[in-house]
């Protein structure tokens, strides 16, 4: 195997070149590398324009203005998603720190309670018993730290209020609390979404996961499998709607774990003029890079994502 060394921004062109591909504009091409670096566009979005391996050889005709456009639509879909998550993730932390604190009280001393929680099976009740730790730590951590909503509720009354603490929480620390949560309540929750507590249970844990590819820049049109969405987003009308095929197992074969799958739970979550926008923009951006991208290459990137445009305009 090749060792991996430093390569200056006209060693890593002819290295291209020599693999077949096509770079017209030099000077583009540097600008691109100083900006975005190789890793980020060659590494993580070669995959569809590749014909060959050992020695890696690109598509006939393959230019790197096609790889720079698919990184871009990539680029501009993961800032919209991100725009949406954030939105999303206010809207779920404000609701379960209303429902819940409604019923056990604003003073983490009392609400951070097991009895507060699932305790109908040894599994539930570790796993609360972890989730309470968790949060506990946190406000140690920014009681000591200072100069924060957190010490400043120990400080001026003693206590932290769910809504308070939500403020430093993650959304994967959301998803755990939400799990957590007994099912009458977590049906309070829900239901401001039209879905069941099981359903909310499994699109938090995706939402989570996603807003942390997005926020952290990762690919988002073919997520890397080493961090592949934890979990599939459940089942819903929308599905059915889009008349998605199924497998054998009476299993949808897209929209559950790709970009479609997101649209569909964006679709749930978002506001409808937010939605629309979204929508507006998504097709915008694809038209840009559809202009650019061969058909055959075109098709393999819509497969990995779910076909979503496909099925935008039904959304």
């Amino acid at each position: 195997m090749e060792h991996k060394r430093f390569r200056t921004y006209t060693e890593q062109r002819e290295l291209l070149e020599s693999r077949g591909l096509i770079i017209p504009h030099p000077r583009f091409f540097t600008n691109c590398m100083q900006q975005d670096d190789y890793y980020n566009v060659i590494n993580g979005y070669k995959k569809h324009f590749i014909r060959g391996m050992n020695p890696e050889r690109y598509a006939k005709g393959t230019t790197f203005e096609q790889v720079y456009a698919l990184y871009s639509f990539d680029q501009v879909m993961r800032s919209y998603f991100l725009t949406e998550l954030i939105k999303i993730e206010k809207h779920i932390k404000s609701l379960i720190a209303y429902h819940f604190s409604e019923i056990h009280g604003y003073d983490h001393r009392q609400y951070l309670d097991p009895n507060c929680f699932k305790n109908d099976s040894p599994e539930n009740r570790r796993f609360a018993s972890r989730t309470i730790t968790n949060l506990e730590n946190a406000i140690r951590y920014y009681t000591q730290k200072g100069t924060n909503s957190i010490c400043h509720y120990i400080k001026a009354y003693g206590y932290v209020p769910l809504w308070v603490l939500n403020s430093v929480t993650s959304f994967g620390q959301v998803a755990h609390f939400y799990s957590c949560m007994k099912v009458n309540e977590q049906s309070s929750i829900a239901k401001q979404f039209k879905l069941s507590a099981n359903q909310l249970d499994g699109f938090i844990y995706f939402l989570s996961d996603i807003r942390n590819t997005c926020a952290h820049g990762s690919r988002i049109y073919m997520p890397n499998k080493k961090y592949k969405f934890q979990r599939l987003i459940p089942d819903t009308k929308i599905h059915a709607e889009l008349e998605i095929p199924q497998n054998n197992a009476q299993n949808y074969i897209r929209g559950k774990t790709d970009v479609l799958a997101i649209l569909i739970t964006l679709k749930v979550f978002s506001k409808k003029s937010d939605f629309r926008m979204l929508k507006k923009h998504l097709k915008k951006h694809y038209a840009r890079m559809e202009a650019q991208i061969p058909k055959e290459i075109l098709h393999d990137i819509n497969q990995e994502m779910g076909f979503p445009m496909t099925y935008l305009s039904k959304l």
